[in-house]
C-alpha cells in the first residue's frame, strides 16, 4: 500500500465505525468520507461497501449519481458558476467569458438558491454572490464574500396583519436562539395540540383551513394528511402505527430561494410544523431532506433540533404529553431530481434518486414502506400559525379558493429582487412588478415572464393582469408552482434563455426512462443549434415532437415539465425562432 494512501484509509476507517450497517446510512457515509477528503477514491467506496455488506457496484452507482460528489481522482482547482435560468438571466455567460480570459478553469454548477443576487458562483468553499463580468475580480484575488442576512433577502411583507406572515419573525429573532423563538410564541400550537385537540381535529383544522401544498402542485395539505393518517392506521400491527413526516427542504428549482430565507431566519417555526403534522398522522420521526448546497443552513437546523430536545419541545415525552417526536436531517448532495417525492424517498433510503412508479403513493407505503406525508418548508411554516388561530383565521387572508399567504421569490430585469410575501391574490403579475418589484430595471420594456421556476411556463404580456394565486394561474394556462417570478425584459434573447434551461434538464435527468433522457439531449442539442446559426426551420417541429414525446412518456414529473418553457416559449415568440433558423438574432444577443 502507498504510504499516502494510509492518512485517507484512517479518515475511512473512523467515519465508518460511528456508523451502523444500516442500508440508509450509505449516503451519509460517502457523504462523510467526501467532505473529508475532497473526493471519493476507489478504497473509499469498496470500504463503504464492505461496511454495508453491498455490492461494489451499488455503492459506486449511489457515489457517481450525487452531483457534489468526486469519485476517483481529487477535483482540481475551479469556479464554479450557476448559469441556470436566474443567473443566466443575470449575464452569467459574460461572467464565464471574463472568467475563462483571466485564465481561469469554469465548471458548472446547479442551482445555488441564491437567484435574487444572480450570478452566483462558489470557489474555496466561498459564495460569491452577483458575480457581474465587471466583478469577477472578487473571485481572482480571493476576496471574503460580503455577507448577506436572509432579512435583507425580503423586499416586502404586503399582509394587513403579521401575524399571517410566516416571514415576520425574519430578522426579528436570533435563529439560533430557542429563548427568542419561544418569546414570539413558538411550540405554543404545538402544546395547544398535544393538550386540547385529537390527532383528528388537527388534521381537520389544516383541512378547513384550505391550505395547498406550496412546493408547486397546490395539492390541499388537509386531504393529504387525511389519507396518510388512513393508511397509517390501516397498516398498523397491534395498535402500533408507524409513519413518517418528510420535510422537503431539497430546494433545487432555479429562482426558487424561499425555504432557505425561512429556514436561516426562523427554523423553530419550521420544526413545530413538523411535530404537528407527525402527531396529526401518528408519527414519531420526521426527516428534513435538505439540498447538500445548504450546508450552513442543515447545520442550523441541527442545533435547532438539539436546543429544542434539551428543552422538551422535541424528542420524548413532549411538554410531558405522552408524545414522543424525533427529527432527524438528511443533506443531498445534488440531484434535482430528488425534489421528485419518490426519488426524494429513495435517497433517504441509501439510494441513488430515481423515481418510483406510481401508484402506491407514499400516503400509504412511502419511507421504508410506512406511511408517509411528504411537505415543503413553507407548507409545514403555515401548520402553527393555524392551530394557535384556527382555519377561520386563516381564511382572512388570499382568496376563498386560495387562502393564506404566498412566498414569491422575485428575480430578474427588475429593480428590487428578492423574497415578498403577500396574500394569494393581492398582485396581478404587473402590480408585482411595478409595486414590490420596483419596475423594470432599465428603459427596455417587459417581455416575458418565466412563472414557478424551471419546470413552469414562459407567458408573456397577455399574462400582466393575470392574479398570483393558484386557480387564476391555471386558468390562463400556467402554474403558479412555487411562486418563482423570473421577468425578462425585450433586451432578453427568449431562444438563447431556454436554451439555459433546457441546458439544466439535460443535466438534471436521472436518465432513468428513455423520452427523458432521450428528449432532454435532443432539446439542448436543437436550441444549441439555433442560437448558433447552424439551425433550421424543420427543428421548430422537432421541438413540438419532443416535448409532447415528453409530455406523454416521460416517467416522472421532471420529464413531464422539462419541455414546458421551451414549448410555450415556442408558441409565445414562433417568430423569433424562425429567425434563428434563418440565422438571425433579433435582439443581437446570440453570435450568430
Amino acid at each position: 500500500m502507498n504510504s499516502s494512501d494510509q492518512p485517507s484509509e484512517r479518515v475511512i476507517a473512523e467515519i465508518l465505525s460511528t456508523l451502523p450497517h444500516e442500508r440508509h446510512d450509505l449516503l451519509s457515509a460517502l457523504d462523510r468520507v467526501n467532505s473529508q477528503l475532497g473526493y471519493l477514491p476507489r478504497m473509499a467506496i469498496e470500504s463503504v461497501a464492505h461496511h454495508f455488506r453491498l455490492p461494489l457496484s451499488r455503492v459506486h452507482g449511489a457515489a457517481s449519481f450525487y452531483a457534489m460528489w468526486r469519485v476517483g481522482t481529487p477535483p482540481g482547482e475551479a469556479v464554479c458558476l450557476c448559469e441556470d435560468g436566474p443567473c443566466h438571466a443575470a449575464g452569467a455567460a459574460g461572467t464565464r467569458r471574463a472568467l475563462e480570459k483571466a485564465g481561469v478553469e469554469v465548471k458548472r454548477t446547479s442551482c445555488i438558491g441564491h437567484c435574487g443576487h444572480g450570478p452566483v458562483a462558489v470557489t474555496d468553499g466561498r459564495l460569491y454572490r452577483d458575480v457581474t463580468p465587471t466583478r469577477v475580480q472578487a473571485i481572482l484575488t480571493g476576496e471574503e464574500p460580503t455577507p448577506l442576512s436572509p432579512a435583507d433577502e425580503i423586499i416586502g411583507i404586503e399582509v394587513d396583519d403579521r401575524a399571517h406572515a410566516l416571514l415576520r419573525n425574519v430578522g426579528q429573532i436570533d435563529p439560533l436562539s430557542l429563548e427568542d423563538a419561544q418569546g414570539v410564541g413558538a411550540y405554543q400550537a404545538l402544546r395547544k395540540a398535544l393538550a386540547e385537540m385529537t390527532p383528528e381535529q388537527v388534521v381537520e383544522e389544516i383541512a378547513a383551513s384550505g391550505l395547498q401544498g406550496r412546493g408547486g402542485a397546490g395539492f390541499p395539505t388537509g386531504l393529504k394528511m387525511r389519507f396518510t393518517a388512513a393508511g397509517a392506521k390501516a397498516q398498523a400491527k397491534d395498535g402500533h402505527v408507524e409513519a413518517y413526516v418528510v420535510c422537503n427542504a431539497d430546494e433545487s428549482e432555479p429562482g426558487t430561494f424561499k425555504d432557505r430565507i425561512l429556514i436561516e431566519g426562523d427554523p423553530h417555526q419550521l420544526l413545530e410544523g413538523i411535530a404537528i403534522a407527525g402527531y396529526a398522522i401518528g408519527a414519531h420521526e420526521g426527516y428534513i431532506y435538505i439540498r447538500g448546497e445548504y450546508a450552513d443552513q442543515a447545520a442550523l437546523l441541527k442545533q435547532a433540533i438539539h436546543d429544542a430536545e434539551a428543552a422538551g419541545r422535541l424528542g420524548q415525552d413532549i411538554m410531558d404529553s405522552g408524545f414522543d417526536f424525533h427529527i432527524h436531517v438528511h443533506s443531498g448532495a445534488g440531484a434535482y431530481i430528488c425534489g421528485e417525492e419518490t426519488a426524494l424517498l429513495e435517497g433517504l433510503e441509501g439510494k441513488r434518486g430515481e423515481p418510483r412508479v406510481r401508484p402506491p403513493y407514499p400516503t400509504t407505503c412511502g419511507l421504508f414502506g410506512q406511511a408517509t406525508l411528504i411537505n415543503n418548508v413553507e407548507t409545514l411554516s403555515n401548520l402553527a400559525g393555524i392551530i394557535a388561530h384556527g382555519a377561520d383565521w386563516y381564511h382572512q387572508m388570499g382568496t376563498d379558493k386560495s387562502p393564506g399567504t404566498k412566498l414569491y421569490p422575485i428575480s430578474g430585469h427588475v429593480k428590487r429582487q428578492g423574497c415578498l410575501e403577500a396574500p394569494l391574490g393581492a398582485f396581478t403579475l404587473a402590480g408585482l412588478i411595478e409595486g414590490p418589484a420596483g419596475g423594470m430595471r432599465g428603459d427596455a420594456p417587459f417581455k416575458a415572464c418565466h412563472l414557478g421556476g424551471a419546470a413552469g411556463a414562459i407567458v408573456g404580456p397577455e399574462f400582466l393582469d393575470i392574479s398570483l394565486e393558484f386557480g387564476a394561474c391555471r386558468t390562463a394556462g400556467a402554474m403558479l408552482g412555487a411562486g418563482d417570478v423570473l421577468v425578462l425584459d425585450a433586451n432578453t434573447c427568449i431562444v438563447d434563455y431556454v436554451l439555459s434551461v433546457a441546458n439544466f434538464f439535460r443535466a438534471e435527468s436521472c436518465g432513468k426512462c428513455t423520452p427523458c433522457r432521450v428528449g432532454t439531449e435532443r432539446y439542448r442539442q436543437i436550441l444549441t443549434d439555433l442560437v448558433s446559426g447552424r439551425g433550421t426551420i424543420g427543428q421548430l417541429d422537432e421541438l413540438v415532437y419532443w416535448g409532447e414525446l415528453m409530455v406523454d412518456s416521460s416517467f416522472c414529473g421532471l420529464g413531464q415539465t422539462a419541455p414546458t418553457a421551451v414549448m410555450s416559449a415556442l408558441e409565445l415568440f414562433r417568430g423569433e425562432f424562425e429567425a434563428h433558423a434563418r440565422g438571425e438574432c433579433p435582439t443581437g444577443v446570440c453570435r450568430i
